[in-house]
């Protein structure tokens, strides 16, 4: 076993998990004898049990979404990926080495990515194609490429069930396949611990969501630079014989069928399109949403806030032009308005400078109410909780002769129900918000940038008094919310917290799932000192994708540094970046701690050269010989748990610094 850490945790690796029971079929029998030992029952008797069940493993069916963690590089990216070995990360631990590739070899994994590229091929028509076919026409053998004997499993495999089968040429073949000694290198465990979390009683399984085993599967070719590259995880059950990988006497020109149980291709074109390089060419200018720079000064005063003008239809039906403020401010404000209300026209206000009404607060109020009431069941239970803690009120102060209830009485009231409650609290994050109420114009956030804001406290209070105003009709109505307001605080944004963060819209977010965000209360003075840790980190109390490719991240607190970078499961597998015309491809090597070792460098050997497939077991046991001598260590054992950690490339990070 080997391990790193990064990002507040350490990651594992480990050489294999085997499964308890192999795929097949189990008979259990049980036999139980009865004799007496004065001669009444002399022959005895016998009963006899016999259990049947099955272990059903995967073997032709293609893995499900929710059965992969990740590939990389991501499907249909267009990156700087050439120095990458591509990679499929699935959930369950055990799934390489549930089959064998032989006869027993236990510790090989059966799943082996092939990759194809674009100038493999002599023409299109030979490059490989999905198919759907019967597992009944797999095992028949009488049509598509060669294809070793296979029994379906008595359960769980019936002869009408589809699977996703290829055939290609062995020419193509031959030269890129892993050979048997690699496939003992090719998978491996990432286990993740959190660092930061502390086993106790109360301890959930979100808390300790990071801390499960991950199977990875690596390719041993590197992909094609400036070209698209295709991935298949296949099977690989009962395909490899003492001498390598069984062609069953096919000629270069016969077709090998493989079952593909997962496949997706990629791109390297362009070097700016990696990971830190599309962040790192984000727009950030102006730091903050707001629409460009006016020439006219006034027009510009309140641009500079984030105001956008819209068309406005006024109660009476003519047309305007109002300003609008979305919760997504560009600073803190320091207005404040006397709640509740009883209409969203009472918020309302009027710039007579440019002749124009600000919509943003009445916008605000009238959003919380209609959400509210479109959530019908939400709605009726605040009505209900209202009138039934308005009676409960005036009932308690009928007992103490009409005098003001004190604080030690208000647990007699009653309590808002909790999913209510999470509905105020959900709102005052801005969960639920129309895109266009945060976005209202899409010069505010271009595509490829990220901007920091700070959550206007009053327009969430006007959001929250609007979704508190159900069944809020007379001025008695508005007088008796005002009383509830002041008893229950679930209802009420906190006045002392400050919520601050950034929205982000880029490729990134669509393509990397998993991401990690912190935020920082202090603006580091050298925003490439990427390792810099000054500053608080601040809670990150929301983080959603509003669309494919936009993000959101909200903490408490004033946010000023933020570092974007990847889950460390996203590690990946790689060689040292090189040029184009590099004819020596290198692999830096890593400690115990996974950091990288100044003077470690050793030289990639070859499968084959031409193709770009690696040579696992040779790069093994030259990273073996390298730490037993220059290394000045002393291993023993080199499996696919060292061999995983030293071909890891680390998870890359950016940090954004909001400009004053």
């Amino acid at each position: 076993m080997a391990s790193t850490t990064t990002a507040g945790q350490e990651i594992k690796f480990i050489q294999y998990h085997q499964p308890a029971l192999e795929s097949g079929e189990y008979h259990i029998s049980v036999e139980q004898t009865i004799s007496d030992t004065e001669g009444r029952i002399p022959d005895g008797i016998k009963y006899n049990k016999e259990l049947i069940f099955s272990v059903i493993g995967e073997r032709f069916e293609p893995l499900k979404p929710q059965d992969i963690y990740a590939v990389f590089p991501p499907p249909e990216s267009l990156g700087d990926h050439s120095n990458v070995l591509p990679h499929i990360t699935v959930y369950r631990s055990t799934l390489p080495w549930e089959r064998y590739p032989g006869q027993s070899d236990e510790n090989f994994t059966w799943l082996v990515l092939l990759l194809f590229r674009d100038s493999d091929f002599e023409n299109e028509d030979d490059k490989p194609k999905l198919k759907t076919i019967t597992l009944g026409e797999l095992v028949a053998r009488t049509s598509g490429g060669k294809f070793p004997e296979y029994v379906l499993d008595g359960v769980g495999q019936t002869a009408d069930e589809t699977t996703s089968v290829f055939d290609i040429k062995k020419k193509y073949l031959a030269d890129i396949l892993p050979t048997k000694a690699d496939l003992d290198y090719i998978s491996h465990i990432r286990k993740a611990e959190d660092l930061d979390v502390e086993i106790t009683e109360d301890t959930t399984e979100d808390d300790i969501e990071e801390e499960k085993e991950f199977a990875t599967v690596v390719c041993s070719r590197l992909p094609q630079p400036n070209g698209t590259s295709y991935v298949h995880l296949v099977s690989m059950e009962a395909r490899y014989g003492d001498d390598g990988f069984d062609f069953q006497g096919a000629g270069d020109e016969d077709l090998i069928r493989f079952v593909s149980l997962a496949n997706w291709s990629f791109s390297c074109v362009d070097p700016k399109q990696t990971f830190s390089e599309i962040l790192k060419n984000l727009n950030r200018t102006p730091s903050t949403p707001r629409l460009p720079v006016n020439v006219n000064s006034t027009a510009e005063q309140t641009l500079a806030m984030g105001y956008v003008p819209f068309p406005h239809s006024l109660r009476e039906g003519s047309q305007t032009v109002s300003w609008y403020r979305t919760p997504l401010a560009t600073g803190f404000h320091s207005d404040t308005y006397e709640f509740p209300v009883k209409a969203a026209d009472e918020l309302l206000r009027y710039d007579s400078n440019l002749g124009l009404f600000d919509t943003s607060y009445a916008a605000a109020w009238q959003l919380g109410r209609m959400l509210t009431l479109q959530n019908s069941s939400i709605a009726t239970s605040l009505y209900n909780w209202k009138r039934a803690f308005s009676q409960r009120l005036k009932q308690l102060e009928s007992i103490f002769l009409n005098l003001p209830l004190s604080p030690k009485h208000s647990d007699a009231l009653i309590d808002l129900p909790l999913y209510v409650l999470q509905w105020f609290r959900d709102l005052a994050l801005l969960k639920g918000i129309p895109f266009n109420y945060l976005v209202p114009d899409e010069k505010l956030l271009p595509s490829e940038s990220i901007r920091f804001f700070c959550v206007d406290p009053l327009w969430v209070d006007c959001l929250l008094d609007g979704a508190f105003s159900i069944g809020r009709v007379t001025g008695a109505d508005v007088t008796e919310d005002s009383v509830t307001r002041s008893r229950e605080s679930g209802i009420t944004r906190d006045s002392e917290e400050k919520l601050t963060g950034i929205i982000m819209r880029s490729q990134v977010v669509a393509g990397w799932p998993g991401l990690l965000v912190d935020g920082y209360d202090t603006a580091v003075a050298d925003a490439d000192s990427i390792d810099s840790t000054e500053g608080n980190l601040l809670p990150l109390v929301r983080m959603d994708k509003l669309a494919k490719d936009v993000l959101i991240c909200i903490f408490k607190g004033e946010v000023k540094t933020v570092d974007i970078h990847q889950k460390p499961e996203a590690m990946h597998s790689g060689v040292d970046p090189f040029g184009v015309d590099d004819t020596e491809i290198t692999k830096d090597l890593r400690n115990a701690n996974g950091e990288l070792i100044v003077g470690s460098q050793i030289s990639v050997p070859w499968n084959n050269p031409a193709k770009r497939v690696i040579n696992f077991v040779q790069l093994a046991d030259d990273m073996k010989t390298w730490f037993n001598s220059d290394g000045g260590g002393n291993v023993a054992n080199f499996t696919s748990a060292q061999f995983g950690l030293q071909m890891m490339e680390g998870v890359q990070k950016v940090r954004f610094v909001k400009e004053e």
